[in-house]
């Protein structure tokens, strides 16, 4: 017997813009109080948990690079929502950088909350500096793309959807078998052999070395770096309070701190930096602040 299911109501995407910003605002108030790295893994849970796994993942800036780049071309496809969720992180991050990426982003929170090797590998600076360059081309490639054949190219590169998906699909059986109004009556996974092969290269490389898509995929995490480059709130670490013990360099996550002991000069990169809150966490000194 075919069954009618409602269409998930367009008023509650403004509800999951509200939730973003909220997360975002306590994102904020962890890094400048400077609460320790857990209390910023709790956030990831909660943007995981609502974000990722009820919402699929499709609630996020990341996506909405292609769909920002038709609307320049033609501007009523796109909606109010869609350019309110690309605007807000940007936002923030002329107040505190890319601090998105430790609150809100669901592709984040899987990064962040994925298991690490305790001694992570640590890319040597040049091949860094290469592999920094590819979410420019990708971002590139982005926008030419969605202008030229209104592809969205990013989405394809996203590995972690076959996990935001099946969340999804599976908290609305839930969701659907506890209200009464029906679900499909088998466990459903989405996405291809294909998408949970590349979700496992990626899950591996996360393992030896944290957060690859953030670093070496992401193309709105570009554009977050280059506005998080004229922030009003800045990490910097004193180096008159500094020991260059090198603590803060082996814990960032995205090789944002460097420091050479011979010079005994230290330096914190805000277009690298995604406001985890590892550093100030280790530094005995507290040398790290605002």
């Amino acid at each position: 017997v075919p069954e009618v299911y409602n269409p998930f109501p367009e008023n509650w995407f403004f509800v999951d813009l509200g939730i973003i910003a909220l997360l975002i605002l306590t994102g904020i108030y962890l890094v400048i109080r400077q609460k320790s790295a857990r209390s910023i893994s709790i956030l990831m849970i909660i943007t995981f948990v609502y974000l990722a796994f009820l919402r699929g993942g499709c609630i996020c800036p990341v996506g909405t690079t292609a769909n920002i780049t038709m609307g320049l071309i033609s501007p009523r496809e796109i909606g109010l929502f869609t350019l309110l969720v690309f605007l807000v992180p940007l936002v923030a991050a002329l107040f505190m950088g890319k601090v998105f990426c430790s609150s809100a982003c669901p592709i984040g929170a899987v990064q962040h909350l994925a298991p690490e090797r305790k001694k992570k590998i640590r890319i040597p600076d040049r091949l860094n500096k290469l592999l920094k360059t590819s979410p420019v081309i990708i971002l590139l490639l982005t926008i030419w793309l969605a202008a030229t054949k209104r592809d969205f190219f990013i989405c394809d590169l996203d590995p972690y959807k076959g996990v935001f998906y099946t969340g999804q699909s599976w908290s609305e059986q839930l969701i659907g078998f506890f209200s009464g109004r029906g679900s499909e009556g088998k466990l459903l996974i989405a996405a291809g052999l294909g998408t949970w092969i590349y979700f496992l290269i990626i899950m591996v490389a996360g393992y030896l070395f944290a957060r690859p898509f953030c670093r070496f995929i992401c193309p709105y995490g570009v554009l977050l770096g280059l506005v998080g480059m004229f922030s009003i709130k800045s990490r910097n670490i004193n180096d008159q309070s500094c020991k260059y013990c090198g603590l803060c360099e082996k814990s960032c996550p995205t090789q944002a701190i460097k420091l050479d002991r011979k010079t005994k000069q230290i330096s914190l990169s805000a277009y690298d930096c995604v406001q985890c809150n590892r550093c100030s966490d280790k530094c005995r000194q507290k040398a790290i602040n605002f």
